[in-house]
């Protein structure tokens, strides 16, 4: 399979994931395309896989729809919907888009590739590969994440959710995950209101330094013995 095809088959996944997650949280194609600020025809064509949507657009459409990006990528992957305040998505993925073309550059001249050699493996020209570098142009997903592969990255390791916020259903089910990691009584314990205070109180000695607290623990001996 030669890498258009590979790009064709990998964007009309994503359209359907995204077009799924579109349906889900009851939002329109035109809502949807004035978030991202395209057209709404242009926004049919990315949820056709006509035309494939870029890593930034697709972090931007997880947060309009509150939903994990990953679930824009694995139709595996679980999400919720919740409401929350928009954020100025236009400047934030402006500044993703060029962070991701620093990446994109990095991750090339790592793997000891030419923009040639990497638009020979993309079926794109040198020139196009210097604008999507240069953050002129957007690089579509499909084709970061076959340019990935080709310097033995993975999708993920472009992913940034300091840049794009994740939204407020994501973010409450990150923490649930992270309280079942803990030990029952652990968990019990940072669950209670009362040990509110307990739990202030290790975040504060957590910053303290070394002789700081080796200070405080004689101090306690003392009072002790």
């Amino acid at each position: 399979m030669d890498a258009r095809q590979t790009i064709a088959i990998r964007n009309r996944i994503v359209s359907i994931l995204v077009k799924r997650a579109r349906l889900n949280a009851a939002k329109s194609q035109q809502e949807c395309a004035d978030f991202l600020g395209c057209s709404p025809s242009m926004f049919s064509q990315y949820e056709r896989g006509v035309r494939g949507l870029s890593l930034p657009q697709l972090e931007a459409l997880a947060y309009f729809l509150d939903v994990p990006v990953e679930s824009l990528l694995d139709p595996e992957q679980p999400y919720e919907l919740q409401e929350e305040e928009q954020l100025p998505m236009s400047q934030i993925m402006e500044l993703r888009q060029r962070i991701l073309a620093v990446q994109l550059r990095k991750c090339r001249e790592a793997s000891g590739l030419t923009q040639q050699e990497m638009g020979d493996l993309l079926g794109c020209s040198a020139y196009m590969i210097s604008q999507y570098e240069s953050g002129k142009s957007e690089i579509p997903l499909a084709e970061l994440e076959l340019a990935a592969s080709h310097c033995g990255r993975k999708l993920d390791d472009f992913l940034d959710d300091s840049t794009v916020p994740r939204g407020p259903g994501v973010r409450q089910g990150r923490i649930l995950a992270r309280l079942d990691e803990l030990p029952p009584d652990v968990r019990e314990f940072v669950l209670k209101p009362t040990n509110s205070l307990y739990l202030r109180i290790a975040m504060l000695l957590s910053d303290l330094k070394a002789d700081h607290l080796r200070s405080i623990a004689e101090t306690l001996l003392d009072i002790t013995y």
